[in-house]
């Protein structure tokens, strides 16, 4: 799939699950195993992780989205700070997605919140 058609099936997922307001699902990230006992230093090594799973990060990513999620994170503890700008770097060139990293978690974005008022 190409970053365009990743991003487009996250993003449809999503707005298919907000404009049906009469189902509500829950879901927490199932993707825990793929970290675990896992070390990575180097960019490429963050960059390869990403590649490899690729399509078990999008197939979670869908699953929140249907949850009406905005974001996935990806918490790699144990990876090096390179390794984990690698996979940022990574997930914005295969996904066309906004990535944000905040010291050991990468979040995916598809979606921003609306502001509301109160």
């Amino acid at each position: 799939m190409t970053p365009e058609e990743i991003k487009a099936k996250i993003q449809g997922a999503h707005r298919k699950a907000v404009e049906n307001r009469s189902v509500q699902r829950q879901r927490y990230p199932g993707l825990s195993d793929l970290f675990r006992e896992v070390r990575l230093y180097g960019r490429d090594a963050g960059v390869d992780f990403i590649e490899t799973h690729l399509s078990r990060i999008v197939n979670e990513a869908v699953e929140m989205a249907e949850c009406k999620a905005t974001y996935l994170e990806l918490t790699a503890h144990g990876f090096g700070l390179a390794a984990v700008e690698g996979m940022a770097q990574a997930l914005r060139d295969l996904t066309a997605l906004k990535v944000e990293v905040d010291k050991a978690t990468v979040r995916v974005i598809w979606s921003e919140p609306n502001p509301g008022y109160v």
